[in-house]
């Protein structure tokens, strides 16, 4: 956990980040970017160092939150976090979001403010739609989940 929470909570904060707001916290649209120093862009030879992600990279992903599922006991979760603050600030400040999975009840259980609590899926229906392109087209924001009623579509092969 000490090199996968760091290296994909980080990566993933970065792209939240850039999504969220593409020209302060990324780097806005690379077309006019020139590289600097190896670390960084600007935009023409005397702008500001941006070093954040550009808008063509981030305007396809969703900014949510990373969630880690660790198959473990809360317990040992917990002992890790206490020995690691690092670790423990990703989690606790929320900038990840992490679970444990019991490997003898495969029971779910979320972090939250009071600790670890059991995960209970809701039961709310998926809309529906008769086929994906039904369920996409025209749509150019981040789209939910659906069920897709149609299914396969077979078709005989005569011989």
């Amino acid at each position: 956990m000490q090199a996968a929470i760091p290296v994909c909570g980080g990566i993933n904060l970065e792209y939240y980040f850039s999504t969220v707001d593409s020209t302060g916290y990324g780097c806005g649209s690379k077309l006019p970017h020139n590289i600097t120093s190896l670390i960084g862009v600007m935009e023409g030879a005397a702008s500001d160092l941006r070093t954040g992600l550009s808008q063509q990279m981030v305007e396809i992903h969703e900014p949510v939150r990373m969630l880690f599922v660790v198959e473990t006991q809360p317990e040992i979760l917990m002992s890790i976090m206490g020995k690691n603050p690092m670790i423990e600030n990703y989690i606790r400040n929320e900038w990840i979001q992490i679970a444990t999975l019991d490997p003898n009840s495969a029971s779910i259980q979320l972090f939250t403010q009071r600790g670890f609590q059991p995960y209970i899926p809701s039961d709310a229906l998926l809309p529906k739609a008769k086929t994906s392109l039904e369920w996409y087209r025209g749509w150019r924001d981040h789209l939910g989940f659906a069920r897709i009623e149609s299914g396969m579509v077979h078709h005989e092969v005569k011989t």
